[in-house]
């Protein structure tokens, strides 16, 4: 299995998780096909909205450059990695997976994250487990977007390091994804 598919994979398994105890705060369902899971539609065209995180993929496409190498993916831009979207099964992006090339600082991590969140994000919350450092912001841009995906327009960032242990001056992965509900923090890291 390659490594970007066992990446998926984990991340699908541990969004699916919930800590004991929260099963009243379980993620709020997404709009998703079960046989296109994730999938983006290729060749759509743009539309008006947002251009990052919870844009229409067709508006996603003209403002992104796909990766050389991996040509699923796209370049993250101001540092060097790259990024795998998901979108609901309407074409709209609601996780992004970003791998920087080099491990990077915290504080550069989070720079590359709110870069793609709408200019009215606000911070939520930010929780440092032994695993991950999670951040929860909002958006009534996001939420106008993507509507029933997202009612209350709240996206996770999840940062981890290649070791178990979360290390906030060597992040290897920088997650986006709108599975948890406002203010809850439900997964395991």
């Amino acid at each position: 299995m390659s490594r970007k598919v066992a990446a998926i994979a984990l991340f699908v398994v541990c969004a699916a998780c919930s800590v004991p105890g929260t099963a009243s705060r379980s993620p709020a369902p997404v709009n998703m096909d079960t046989t296109t899971q994730f999938a983006c539609p290729a060749g759509a065209p743009a539309r008006s909205g947002l251009q990052n995180f919870g844009a229409y993929i067709g508006t996603w496409d003209a403002n992104h450059v796909r990766d050389g190498q991996v040509t699923t993916d796209y370049v993250i831009g101001s540092i060097p990695g790259r990024v795998a979207v998901r979108c609901t099964d309407t074409g709209y992006v609601i996780m992004e997976m970003i791998a920087p090339q080099f491990q990077s600082p915290a504080g550069q991590a989070l720079r590359v994250a709110l870069t793609d969140l709408p200019d009215d994000a606000e911070k939520v919350y930010d929780h440092t487990h032994a695993g991950c450092r999670v951040l929860q912001y909002r958006s009534a841009k996001l939420a106008r977007q993507l509507g029933a995906a997202d009612r209350d327009g709240r996206v996770d960032i999840m940062f981890r390091s290649e070791t178990a242990t979360y290390n906030p001056g060597a992040v290897r992965s920088i997650d986006l994804d709108v599975f948890d509900v406002l203010g809850a923090d439900t997964r395991a890291c």
